[in-house]
């Protein structure tokens, strides 16, 4: 076993164990490196795994500590057993805080802009199929989850749907429920696309993470069906979440073919 994965084991399961506990500092990199007979490179190997894991944090001339157990949120189908999509976000409850709200979790909405009525421009409008001219209310906000960062969220939604919105940022209403009631159109389906990737230092910041420990980057496209049947794309969304705090799950069916 590479000396970096002793180290990584034995640290990890001292913080499962309860030998260091939530907050606690532990001993400095050279403490570490004398007691496992390892280089510091080496050790520091084994530090950056527990980080990006969640499991510990790092600060930069302050030391390292052990974070309090932060639960992952599954976003599929939370077990084998249960239809397909099941457990998706959107499907079940309409939005993440509702879905977090749901199982007995504290969302809280941070804006990091104000909301403002934009003009798509070339890039977004080529995203929402629209001409470029077209204006959008823009939310750009970080989703917390019992105080902890989960993630960013950049929305863009068609003003004509949604411009009565702007200046409601801290009176939360579920959106759908509000576009069903209000203007008739009922969100219908989405579609999403993931990638993981290193965050950048503004995400690092917001999230409250180190820049080696990896993001997932989601592009979302929300339909509504209006109700003469139309349907309409009314929201395109870059959601940037700490890979740590997610899992992602899927379910399908198996070709027969595959048998044969």
């Amino acid at each position: 076993m590479p000396k970096s994965d002793e180290i990584y084991n034995t640290i990890k399961n001292r913080i499962l164990e309860g030998i260091y506990t939530a907050g606690q500092r532990l001993p400095a990199e050279r403490e570490f490196a004398e007691e496992f007979g390892a280089s510091r490179p080496t050790l520091r190997v084994a530090l950056d795994r527990l980080q990006a894991e969640n499991l510990i944090e790092i600060v930069p001339r302050g030391g390292i500590f052990v974070r309090a157990h932060i639960p992952k949120v599954t976003l599929g189908p939370s077990d084998p057993g249960l239809a397909i999509a099941a457990g998706l976000e959107l499907k079940r409850a309409g939005s993440f805080i509702r879905d977090m709200e749901s199982k007995g979790r504290k969302v809280m909405v941070r804006f990091l802009e104000p909301s403002s009525i934009i003009p798509l421009g070339h890039e977004l409008g080529a995203k929402m199929r629209k001409d470029p001219n077209v204006e959008v209310l823009r939310r750009y906000r970080v989703h917390l989850v019992d105080r902890i960062p989960y993630r960013i969220l950049d929305s863009y939604y068609l003003a004509e749907y949604c411009g009565e919105l702007l200046g409601h940022d801290h009176n939360y209403y579920p959106l759908f429920k509000w576009l069903h009631k209000n203007k008739g159109l009922r969100a219908s389906r989405a579609f999403e696309k993931i990638s993981c990737r290193m965050p950048s230092d503004e995400e690092s910041e917001i999230l409250g993470i180190h820049r080696n420990q990896p993001v997932v980057d989601m592009d979302r496209w929300v339909w509504g069906e209006k109700e003469d049947g139309e349907e309409i794309l009314f929201e395109y969304t870059k959601v940037i979440a700490n890979a740590s705090l997610h899992d992602f799950t899927y379910s399908y069916t198996i070709d027969e073919e595959a048998s044969k």
